[in-house]
Formats: C-alpha cells, sequence, structure tokens
C-alpha cells in the first residue's frame, strides 16, 4: 500500500477522534493540518513582493536549438530558471543541461495570461538553443479556486492554450512546463483532460515539442492522476523538496531515507510514484532536487528540533558562504536523511537550525535516482549555487559523457553559476 493510501487511513482514523492526534505532529506532515505555500509559489511570491524585475528587457529567439545537448548526457538534467535571476545565460552549466523551464507565465482562471515575467527571454533561449539545450515555458497557477474555475469550463481551457502556445511559437521556445499546484481532487479528472488536450495542441504547433508537468512529492488529497499524466507528457518533475516546509519545524528539506525521526522521504516518493504511475516508470519522472534551505529560529541545537518562528528561505551560494565563518560553525550532517545542516546563534536571537542540501548529499541522491531507474534529475532553482562548482561537479561526474577533447572539470572558462544575491 503506498503511503498516500496509508496516510488516507490515518487521517480519517483520527477525524473520528475527539481531538485530533497529529495536530502538534510534524511526523506525519504539516501539510496535513492545512495546505501550505508551495516553494515555487513561495519564491514567486517573494519576488514580486520585492519588486524584481528581469534583468533582460523581452525578445523573441533567433537562434535554432543545436543537436540535443542530451547526447552528452545519460540522463535528463532539468532546471527551473527563475525570471527573477541575475545569473546570465552565459553562466548558467549549459553543458549539464538538457532541459531549461523557464519561471513563470501566470495564468489565470479564464485563461487569460496574467504576467508573463519578461517572456520571452530571447537571450536565454538563443544561449541556451546555440548549446543544444532546449528552454520550456513554465506556466504557473498556485490557486484552487482558479484552477477550478479554468479546468472544469471547456471554454476557459481552449483559451488557455490558445494562449500559452501561441507565448511558446511567437518566444521560440521549445515547449511547456505546467506547474499547477494545491490542485483540487475535484480537478483531478479535467487537468488530465487539460494535459491531452494541451499536449495536442503544442505537438500540432511545434512537433516534437517537450511537454511536462510539476507534480508534488506528497500528493496528499490524491489530486495528480500519475498514470494518466504521464501518458500526456514526456516527463513528470517530481518536486522533491519542501518536505520540512518554512512554516514547520526545521529539519531535512530533501530526505534522502525515512530513517530516524524522519517522516518521509524522496524514498517514499519514489516508492509512491512506482506504484501509482503503472503502467508506466520511474524512467517516466525527473527528481527534482533543491538548491536552497531553510533557516529556523529553534528552541536549541537538538534534533529533532522545534521551531521559535517560520523558516526563511536561504539559497545554497549564501549557506556556503556561512559555513565555517562566525555563528554559523561547522558543516553537520545527519546519516538518517543524507542531509547536511548547520545550528548556530545569534546574538540576541537565540538558536537557529539550517537544513539544505549539497554537493556531497547532492551526490548520493544522483546515485539514488540512477539505481531507481529516473528519467534524470532536476533543480529549483539554477542560479541558486553561486560561483561553487560543487553540485554542478558531481552532476558532471554522474551523468556527463565526456569527449576526447573535455579536459576540464569546470566546464571551460566562463561556464560557472552565477551568483544571487535575492535571497539571503
Amino acid at each position: 500500500m503506498g503511503f498516500r493510501l496509508r496516510y488516507v487511513t490515518i487521517v480519517l482514523a483520527l477525524a473520528s477522534a475527539a481531538i485530533p492526534a497529529w495536530a502538534d505532529s510534524s511526523a506525519i506532515a504539516p501539510s496535513l493540518i492545512e495546505p501550505h505555500q508551495t516553494a515555487h509559489q513561495m519564491f514567486l511570491e517573494q519576488a514580486k513582493a520585492r519588486g524584481l524585475e528581469p534583468a533582460r528587457a523581452p525578445h523573441p529567439a533567433t537562434v535554432e536549438l543545436a543537436p540535443y545537448a542530451a547526447a552528452d548526457l545519460t540522463a535528463e538534467v532539468f532546471g527551473y530558471y527563475p525570471y527573477w535571476s541575475t545569473t546570465a545565460p552565459a553562466d548558467l552549466r549549459l553543458d549539464l543541461l538538457s532541459t531549461i523551464a523557464y519561471f513563470s507565465l501566470e495564468i489565470d482562471g479564464q485563461g487569460y495570461v496574467t504576467a508573463t515575467h519578461g517572456w520571452p527571454d530571447g537571450d536565454l533561449i538563443d544561449e541556451a538553443h546555440a548549446a543544444g539545450v532546449r528552454v520550456v515555458l513554465c506556466v504557473t497557477n498556485f490557486s484552487p479556486s482558479q484552477q477550478t474555475t479554468l479546468l472544469g469550463s471547456a471554454t476557459n481551457r481552449a483559451r488557455a492554450i490558445a494562449n500559452i502556445v501561441d507565448e511558446v511559437v511567437d518566444g521560440g521556445g521549445d515547449g511547456v512546463n505546467i506547474d499547477f499546484e494545491l490542485l483540487p481532487v475535484s480537478q483531478k479528472a479535467n487537468f488530465v483532460t487539460f494535459m491531452n488536450e494541451l499536449g495536442a495542441a503544442l505537438e500540432t504547433a511545434i512537433p516534437g515539442s517537450h511537454f511536462s508537468a510539476a507534480t508534488p512529492a506528497v500528493d496528499w488529497a490524491g489530486s495528480y492522476d500519475y498514470d494518466k499524466l504521464a501518458a500526456a507528457t514526456d516527463l513528470l518533475f517530481i518536486m522533491g523538496y519542501d518536505y520540512h516546509y518554512k512554516g514547520g519545524d526545521p529539519g531535512p528539506v530533501s530526505p534522502l531515507y525515512s530513517a530516524g525521526p524522519w517522516g518521509l522521504s524522496i524514498e517514499d516518493t519514489l516508492d509512491d510514484y512506482e506504484l501509482y504511475i503503472a503502467p508506466y516508470s520511474l524512467a517516466d519522472v525527473v527528481l527534482g532536487l533543491p538548491l536552497y534551505g531553510y533557516d529556523w529560529p529553534a528552541t536549541s541545537a537538538a534534533v529533532p528540533g522545534t521551531k521559535r518562528g517560520n523558516g526563511i528561505a536561504r539559497i545554497l551560494s549564501t549557506i556556503e558562504g556561512w559555513i565555517g565563518t562566525s555563528p554559523y560553525g561547522p558543516r553537520l550532517f545527519d546519516g538518517n536523511a543524507r542531509s547536511p545542516y548547520l545550528t548556530f546563534q545569534k546574538p540576541g536571537d537565540g538558536w537557529h537550525q539550517l537544513w539544505y542540501e549539497d554537493g556531497a548529499s547532492m551526490a548520493e541522491r544522483f546515485a539514488y535516482a540512477q539505481t531507481r531507474g529516473t528519467a534524470g534529475i532536476g533543480f529549483w532553482a539554477l542560479g541558486y549555487t553561486g560561483t561553487d562548482d560543487d553540485v554542478w561537479d558531481e552532476v558532471e561526474d554522474a551523468y556527463f559523457i565526456p569527449g576526447d577533447d573535455d579536459d576540464d572539470d569546470d566546464g571551460g572558462p566562463g561556464r560557472i553559476c552565477g551568483s544571487s544575491d535575492l535571497w539571503y
């Protein structure tokens, strides 16, 4: 029995109790208590609240897609590129990517585009195309009520599909990634219908185009029909993060295993997908991993911890710069989750726990994804590693097929991921 069914059984049993036994428990999952803001939604809302704008003016692509970069990769390597990124396209590790999803174009319940956020980024698309890397448009909607309005109406679906396809074609993109999170279970079938309709329209407009969907690490409500979505798309991008989220207690953001005190993990997620995606397989999913962590005010350094307040997202480049300095201290490691963390005291602010993943822990996740037979791996988000190439060195070791002239480890001059100071 998959953990979706196990935990539905638990929730139904608890619902009949006088006092919800899981009201204080993070071991089952905070998201069972109430829907919470997802990582993609959180970063998007913070960027908009700060008034962050794209670094470049939008213009269509002019460079055709060169022979597919994945010829030099043993698997899909997928990365989201947020519109607010300060990382120049030339500074991305394009030699180690197969697909970039430009994040994002927002669409409403009527099917109208409400924000393009700098799409089309012709500079990004041209640079990627020259390297043989696809650039697809990520289309987002994080409102359950708007999703109901959109997906439940054939007219609204048709309007949305026409608008999405037009944006991709006019911009010179290579496909679409749909990111509809917090989907109501009432829209499960309608979402599949929408994906089938959009996939057909996209293929007609751009033969051979890429089509994918972001799907949750844990589908608590059973809203995402994995097998039917796999049939409708080229791949599902599993958002394998936020197992511990900013509103919950401190803990690993992307735990590999459910050992020790930790409830759910990547291992559970892939088990669940393997069960519910049949007759398809894990070869139809990409394991998404976080290039960020959360810094929680905590009651102590004890693990597992208890929060004093909500966590703050920290991108990996910021975290790496803190390690070994005062007051942050050395990198610690949790052998159960296979995740690094920091514990430290800020003057006048008490204890903090900061959980994240880095190159060394990512290498274990890449190896596990290979063992489980996934289509590859992916990241939220490109630009968050700064000038530290540890993660990309591990990608290279795991997935790159070196050519005869590949005599360096850093991809050549300028082939590093640029820094970003948008999250501290």
